[in-house]
């Protein structure tokens, strides 16, 4: 006979055990998978990018053609970049757009994966086949806008070389164009030229051309066919026979056959000016314009004056080449599109310190100025009302939101003009003995600019009486009422807060008269009886008891006390009693249980 031996379950601990350590693994993957998202930072609504450019690519069949004139305008000024970083080596294209200054694409220029600006970037018209018909010229100042160096933000990406000689002068430039994005300029006939590395590993400059996209405030989208070594490379169009760039080319376009550049904007537009002048003067100046006007805004569309809470931003750039500091700016509101100091100031916000290519956003919030009558304004912003700062450019210093007006109500509504009593016949201000419970109904309210909202109403006898009670709806039906002489008054409020005076609408009446008088109690005299009065014989309390069970009840409840329960809440109170026993009795049986069942496995 074989003997069978029971084998003791595992050990428990271990399994608990185990758990904690998935658990803890599943802690440490999550984090490791975390950690790269937290590092993803939104600082003022600006997204911070560590990625390069988007790969350029081409659309469709590759039209590119290679230039050989290089030595002939308008190809003899588009250039070369030799540029490093230490020992790193890469290419790009520009265009000059002066004597001495290239406009090319700021990733060019400035790199965050190799720290920063180029150590040299070696600048080369025309180069064909490895040759340099007019020979080279050495970068020696790189700018481009802090968005780029702080977030790499690829509505910005652009820069400007200052060169060591005015090489310009032998090979010609290109000018430098802008116009609203909504332009159909921007969907024409396009050209760009540059040094591609798929094609001839960037030894050759090759041309095409097509048609533009779609532009809006900061980029250019377009059908020209780009891959890299072309990053840097003007967009151009032909007016009156002579080249004008419209954009930088940049990148490609993920998901869409398209490829797209920085858009050259009014502000960078001044801004190249800006740079351009500096180095040609030797001198320093900040230069303070308004960015993209859309990106500007208040928080209503309607305001009372002196009522609303109102708020109104605005974002500003400094297109010099030096820091700007205590910055007023001024918000205004203005019947017509020229803002000067005279129109009505809203409020102004205070900028300790632009630096050179910065942007600031500018707020104000508080109540809507009472002193600005009714109408409709565009808000905007003036900076430096003063003119306390010497800039390159004082006629950029305003702009304003073109695409709304603001609506001022600073008018009292009208009060109402009629009221009915609805209820049988009644006259304002005459006494009657019939209705004593009126049902009133008004009509004629309006406000000249908004709407009216509603009505404050007060009822009482007080002929100058008022309250806090409001209506929407015009009518009111009071309570019943006793002799005497009521008011109802009402004033008018409009959408915004503006408040009518009080007026009264109806003054009501009400006597009831009984017999020829009125309805209120009087003493009639007692008349003495003819008999005399019999006494009734007082009853024994015995033979009749009087239950004076409701006076004891009264009593009990008049000193405070207590009701004594009924039979029913004693029953419940011992059901709920034998429940609240039998369930600790089964839970103390429950653990009675375990405590066993533990023991003999023991």
């Amino acid at each position: 006979m074989v003997k069978l031996t029971r084998l003791a379950p595992k050990p428990r601990f271990k399994i608990k055990v185990h758990g904690k350590v998935i658990l803890f693994m599943f802690f440490i993957v999550s984090i490791t998978i975390l950690a790269p998202i937290a590092i993803i930072v939104n600082n003022n609504q600006k997204s911070i990018y560590f990625v390069k450019p988007n790969t350029a690519k081409v659309i469709g069949t590759d039209d590119r053609e290679m230039v050989i004139s290089t030595t002939s305008y308008p190809w003899s000024s588009i250039v070369k970049l030799h540029i490093t970083w230490g020992e790193y080596y890469t290419f790009g294209t520009g265009a000059l757009i002066d004597k001495n200054h290239v406009l090319t694409a700021a990733h060019c220029v400035y790199s965050h994966s190799h720290g920063g600006y180029a150590d040299s970037i070696r600048v080369v018209p025309g180069e064909y086949n490895g040759n340099e018909p007019f020979g080279y010229a050495w970068t020696i100042k790189m700018r481009c806008y802090d968005e780029w160096k702080d977030y790499a933000a690829p509505e910005h990406d652009f820069a400007l070389l200052t060169l060591d000689r005015d090489i310009g002068l032998y090979t010609g430039w290109m000018g430098v164009y802008t116009t609203l994005s909504s332009s159909s300029t921007y969907s024409r006939l396009l050209n760009t030229a540059g040094y591609p590395a798929e094609l001839d590993y960037g030894r050759n400059m090759y041309w095409t051309n097509d048609y533009g996209y779609d532009a809006n405030e900061y980029n250019h989208w377009f059908y020209l066919d780009i891959t890299g070594g072309q990053s840097g490379s003007p967009v151009w169009i032909y007016d009156n026979g002579l080249p004008y760039i419209l954009s930088v080319v940049t990148s490609g376009y993920i998901g869409l056959d398209l490829n797209y550049g920085t858009r050259i904007n009014q502000n960078k537009y001044y801004c190249i000016q800006n740079w351009i002048n500096s180095d040609e003067t030797l001198t320093d100046k900040p230069d303070l314009a308004s960015e993209y006007n859309q990106v500007a805004g208040y928080n209503v569309d309607i305001v009372g004056a002196g009522l609303t809470q109102f708020e109104t931003w605005c974002k500003i750039r400094n297109l010099g080449t030096s820091s700007a500091n205590n910055i007023n700016v001024s918000f205004y509101a203005s019947q017509d599109t020229t803002f000067t100091k005279t129109d009505y100031l809203i409020g102004f916000d205070i900028i300790s310190l632009l630096s050179s290519t910065a942007s600031k956003e500018c707020f104000w919030s508080g109540t809507f100025p009472s002193n600005i009558p009714s109408g409709n304004y565009y808000i905007g912003w003036i900076i430096d009302p003063e003119n306390s700062i010497d800039e390159f450019k004082e006629y950029n210093n305003y702009n304003f939101i073109w695409s709304s007006k603001l609506l001022v109500d600073a008018t009292p509504p009208m009060n109402p003009t009629e009221c009915v009593q609805l209820n049988g016949t009644t006259e304002s201000d005459i006494l009657q003995d019939a209705i004593n419970n009126p049902d009133f109904c008004w009509n004629g309210a309006t406000d000249s600019h908004t709407d009216v909202a509603g009505y404050y109403y007060y009822w009482g006898e007080d002929p100058n009486g008022t309250s806090t009670s409001f209506t929407v709806l015009p009518n009111y039906n009071p309570p019943v009422i006793n002799n005497g002489t009521y008011f109802l008054r009402v004033c008018t409020q409009d959408i915004v807060g503006n408040i009518a005076p009080w007026t009264t609408l109806y003054v009501f009446k009400y006597e009831k008269i009984v017999n020829g008088t009125n309805d209120d109690p009087v003493d009639d005299p007692i008349e003495e009886p003819v008999e005399d009065p019999v006494e009734d014989p007082v009853e024994d309390p015995i033979d009749n008891p009087i239950d004076d069970s409701d006076e004891d009840i009264r009593d009990n409840s008049d000193d405070g006390s207590e009701d004594a329960p009924n039979n029913d809440e004693i029953v419940n109170l011992e059901d709920s009693l034998i429940v609240e026993f039998i369930i600790i009795i089964g839970i103390l049986s429950l653990l009675v249980f375990l405590f066993l069942k533990v023991q003999k496995r023991r």
